[in-house]
């Protein structure tokens, strides 16, 4: 039986502010230390350890690759969680702990260890993105199954993007504050200083969620799983099979390959081509407090025209705001950040919208197979953005050290512009093939509309 609040297996459409707010400080926590790792990670091997920028990337690669291993054996592992707490909270109740933890370890540098620090640094990244892995993809997964509702997907998106504006905001300012005041001499102390309390504040967060989130309850007659192993190869199958998704998977992979460059290169080119670090923190603070002020905006547009539209608009203002930076020939304190404010401008379109449309791409999957696959799906969103960033940073490493760059030397005037074109033509060519790839994506919510429509009386036929 259904009615307008509650489908037939009990999935509201009508979210409750405390479990908005709950989902709020789920990716609050999440992105403490995704911004973290993002921001100050691939700098602090550089410039801290000492660890070549090529290596760098390589190390970025090698977790990339485990990643591909571990991603769809969690997300299979996931789906087929049965408990009293549901499918997914269990995980992050069990796996915020480890989570918590492998983040200080990445920003560990213990030199009494028998080992090199590129093999620590690889070691603890990848137990880092492993137990990312473990509380990320049930944590997003929980977005479609508290809802079918396109609109309130949007304003949940909207919720969970306000906690990672908060998370970001928060460690924007905790590190560098820290790093500043524990000065050059001990820039690595500071840095494992700053995750540590970060780290404390994600797991009280994921603890929170967990306690705050509600599941639909599971049908009551007993369901043939299948194995493992068949549930692990149908992945691919269900990937190929929806044309939404796989057009959303590219939207946030070339989105964090390409758009990544900047923020990922905004520490280098303060210190060493405007020659003033100190203003780094108003460099990445305020962006994304702009991105705060943008989320309900972008959610509107969404609701009164498309999540497309929405998302093709941000990435227009993006393209301008990223040629403004790079043809802009001053170092004016006021042009730079200008331009920086512009390109977050339309940036902060893209998290709030590929949230809103991941989920939806799990309807059109029913839909079409018939195999409700939420864990699956959002897995997919998580490996995008993970093994994209492995990507920008392979690239970007190999970049740095075939343009000249030297961790802690004074740089050539052709080094500098090398620099800065990496940081944004390469996001400029980022925005307008995300253009390029909207283009023909079709699932509004008329279509999402639909699809629940056949979802339900197939769901009513069975029964």
């Amino acid at each position: 039986m259904t009615n307008r609040n509650i489908d037939d297996i009990g999935r509201s459409n009508s979210i409750t502010m405390l479990t908005r707010t709950g989902f709020s400080f789920g990716d609050f926590s999440f992105n403490l230390i995704w911004q973290g790792t993002a921001l100050f990670l691939m700098y602090y091997y550089t410039d801290v350890v000492g660890i070549a920028p090529a290596v760098a990337g390589t190390i970025y690669l090698i977790a990339m690759i485990w990643d591909a291993i571990t991603d769809p054996i969690i997300a299979a592992l996931a789906d087929r969680t049965r408990t009293k707490w549901g499918r997914y909270r269990p995980w992050l109740l069990f796996g915020a702990l480890p989570f918590a933890v492998s983040y200080p370890l990445a920003f560990s540098s213990f030199e009494a260890l028998p080992v090199s620090p590129v093999i620590w640094a690889l070691f603890t990244h990848i137990l880092l993105r492993t137990t990312y892995t473990i509380v990320g993809t049930p944590f997003n997964s929980l977005q479609a199954r508290l809802t079918d509702d396109a609109q309130e997907r949007s304003v949940i998106a909207g919720f969970r993007m306000v906690g990672a504006a908060l998370g970001s905001i928060a460690v924007i300012i905790l590190t560098p504050v820290l790093v500043s005041k524990f000065g050059d001499a001990r820039e690595a102390e500071a840095y494992f200083m700053a995750a540590c309390l970060s780290a404390g504040f994600a797991f009280i967060g994921i603890m929170f969620c967990f306690f705050t989130m509600r599941e639909p309850k599971e049908p009551t007659v007993k369901e043939n799983l299948p194995s493992l192993w068949d549930d692990i190869k149908s992945i691919g199958p269900i990937f190929i099979k929806n044309p939404p998704l796989i057009r959303v998977f590219g939207v946030i992979v070339i989105g964090s390959i390409c758009l990544s460059m900047f923020s990922k290169n905004i520490l280098y080119y303060f210190k060493y081509d405007v020659g003033r670090p100190e203003l780094i923190m108003w460099a990445l603070f305020l962006p994304v407090l702009l991105f705060m002020l943008m989320v309900p905006i972008w959610v509107w547009v969404a609701g009164r025209k498309s999540k497309k539209t929405a998302l093709t608009i941000g990435m227009t203002i993006a393209l301008f705001g990223y040629l403004a930076f790079f043809f802009n020939p001053s170092h004016s304190t006021e042009m730079i950040m200008a331009t920086i404010l512009l390109i977050s401008l339309g940036t902060s379109s893209l998290p709030v919208m590929f949230w809103s449309m991941l989920p939806d791409t799990v309807e059109y999957g029913e839909a079409i197979s018939g195999i409700r696959a939420e864990a699956k799906t959002f897995g997919f969103g998580t490996f995008a953005q993970k093994s994209a960033i492995g990507i920008n940073a392979l690239i970007l490493g190999f970049l740095l050290s075939s343009i000249g760059f030297e961790a802690n030397e004074a740089l050539s005037e052709s080094t500098l512009l090398a620099m800065k074109a990496v940081m944004a033509l390469v996001p400029a060519l980022g925005t307008v093939l995300i253009i390029g790839i909207l283009y023909g994506y079709d699932l509004d919510q008329k279509r999402h509309a639909e699809l629940k429509t056949i979802i339900r009386n197939r769901k009513e036929a069975g029964a």
